[in-house]
């Protein structure tokens, strides 16, 4: 982390940061592990956690299909990985879930990946995504625990063990209902549609943009967004019960 980052987050330290290393290079603390007794997110280590997260992924074909990017091969997803890990404002965590093998890296307990993207300490706002729960682990606790642990490190101030970011941002495909749902149900804010956010690659359903414009079909996002006023204003609490319960959330 830099020494501006370290001025605008004085407040805000783990003992176990792991942000500075050169596997995570992500430009605000971040604790090794973000966990409750179900959950764990720990930094996506491809060494650790690539076989395992890679295997489910390729068994289910249509896993990808409202993402826009393919990981058709092993070594383009790796690819991928490295691309995140050379860019300080993002980070993947591998998603664990603990209540299988208490928390050790076997295939079963790889539930899937999310990462965090235009990571800004400057203005205190982050977006969330890619989410990529396995399809064995979709409408558990899982996607409602991953995303609660990630919300409250970002939006809780530091006197209670977070961050105190202001913005945490999120888009989906609009025609990914289940991710749509799960934004709703957490009570993140629908904001609009950024049109034409996205260019996408062979094999991944869009639409078509003007003469001159290139050959890829393109895509919308729907954008949401969970604030900190929002956060102290019942949301928080209403997340924090969801976690607890016996949540059936389909995805991220």
């Amino acid at each position: 982390m830099t020494s501006f980052c370290a001025e605008l987050f004085s407040g805000a330290s783990f003992a176990d940061d792991c942000s500075a290393e050169h596997d995570v290079n992500f430009n605000i603390p971040l604790p090794r592990a973000l966990e409750n007794t179900r959950v764990k997110l720990t930094p996506f280590i491809p060494s650790v956690h690539g076989d395992a997260f890679y295997s489910g992924y390729a068994s289910a074909p249509d896993l990808g299909r409202y993402l826009p990017f393919v990981f058709t091969t092993y070594p383009i997803f790796l690819s991928y990985i490295e691309f995140v890990r050379s860019d300080p404002a993002s980070v993947l965590l591998a998603i664990i879930d603990k209540t299988q093998g208490n928390g050790d890296v076997k295939p079963l307990c790889v539930a899937g990946v999310v990462g965090l993207m235009n990571c800004s300490p400057g203005n205190r706002s982050v977006e969330v995504g890619p989410g990529i729960i396995l399809p064995s682990f979709q409408r558990t606790f899982v996607p409602t625990n991953g995303v609660g642990l990630i919300l409250k490190y970002l939006l809780d101030t530091p006197s209670e063990g977070g961050v105190g970011f202001r913005r945490v941002a999120c888009t989906t495909n609009p025609n990914n209902g289940a991710s749509v749902r799960t934004a709703e149900r957490m009570r993140f804010r629908r904001e609009g549609t950024i049109r034409w956010s996205w260019c996408l690659p062979d094999g991944i359903a869009g639409q078509e943009a003007g003469t001159g414009r290139g050959n890829a079909l393109g895509r919308d996002s729907i954008l949401f967004a969970v604030c900190w006023d929002d956060w102290e204003n019942g949301i928080k609490e209403h997340i924090e019960s969801l976690m607890h319960g016996p949540s059936l959330l389909a995805s991220l």
